[in-house]
């Protein structure tokens, strides 16, 4: 008899609060801003030596940029038809977003930040803001999983799956333990579940790593080369457009253009290795003033 077998199909929400209605996405998504931001200005303070509300407001800056692009993204790549049918579409921030364009549109407001501020530490602050990303991303994660919004396909047969039975046998279940069964019917691969793990991972690493100095922009290239290569394996486990009725992802050369993303992500940080990999410790200036400061001058005697 098998202990394990598909999960079943779990949904949290929406709640209705009065003439309010309250989605377990969006609420999930405000934990892990409001939780990131929070990390993002205590640990600027340690390391940089700058204050919260000011590296705050640089976590919105890329927040709010970053977010717009995702949508803007999304559209463009994956539901360009629809531009014709609506040019407006693309200023309609409150619609479909995508993950990768939120990271592209990051990168560029990071750019537009660094040319506003020519004189701070562009690799310290980047540093920084790249240490809450996985935090941020497992509380995003959690509410697609919670709504299922990145149904895969069908985990029948799954090969890595058949792979691991070949080895240790037929007692184990018949269908990857971790599909979830959609109310099709259909044992289906949840991927926001999955990069919910990967960033539940991820965040474990960064919290690990983080309670001493590391070389300087460590988490600039260590996270995207962690990541790149489970997003780009993962997206062949989603669905093609109208494939069982479903909103799947458009393909460019066979790739999705998540995959395309993932492989200029690998590529940047092997290149941000090669630019870093020699960098110093960093230097926490905030645990320095502050110990200077708690420092008594000496009681002279004559």
């Amino acid at each position: 008899m098998n202990l394990l077998g598909v999960l079943p199909y779990w949904q949290l929400g929406p709640w209705e609060l009065g003439p309010l209605t309250l989605h377990s996405f969006g609420l999930s998504v405000a934990i892990g801003v409001a939780l990131a931001l929070s990390i993002l200005g205590s640990r600027g303070q340690k390391i940089l030596g700058v204050s919260g509300d000011r590296m705050q407001n640089f976590g919105m800056w890329l927040l709010i940029f970053g977010w717009c692009f995702s949508h803007v993204f999304e559209v463009v790549a994956y539901q360009p038809h629809i531009i014709l049918e609506d040019p407006l579409v693309l200023f309609k921030v409150w619609g479909s977003i995508s993950s990768v364009g939120g990271l592209i549109g990051g990168v560029i407001a990071f750019l537009i930040w660094r040319v506003r501020n020519p004189y701070e530490d562009h690799i310290g602050w980047s540093n920084v803001a790249a240490f809450t990303l996985p935090i941020a991303f497992f509380f995003g994660r959690i509410g697609c999983a919670l709504v299922h919004d990145h149904p895969g396909a069908d985990a029948t047969n799954f090969v890595v799956w058949e792979w691991i039975r070949s080895i240790f046998g037929d007692s184990l279940p018949e269908v990857w333990p971790l599909a979830l069964q959609y109310p099709d019917g259909v044992p289906r691969h949840d991927l926001g579940f999955y990069e919910a793990i990967i960033f539940f991972f991820l965040t474990l690493f960064v919290l690990y790593k983080g309670r001493k100095p590391q070389r300087r922009g460590y988490y600039l290239w260590t996270l995207p080369l962690l990541y790149a290569p489970f997003r780009f394996l993962f997206d062949f486990l989603r669905v093609t457009p109208g494939e069982a009725g479903l909103h799947g992802d458009t393909r460019y050369l066979m790739l999705t253009p998540a995959q395309w993303v993932a492989i200029g992500m690998f590529i940047l940080g092997l290149f941000l290795w090669s630019k870093l990999r020699n960098e110093p410790l960093e230097t926490w200036k905030g645990l320095e003033k502050s110990t200077s400061d708690d420092e008594e001058p000496e009681s002279s005697s004559e």
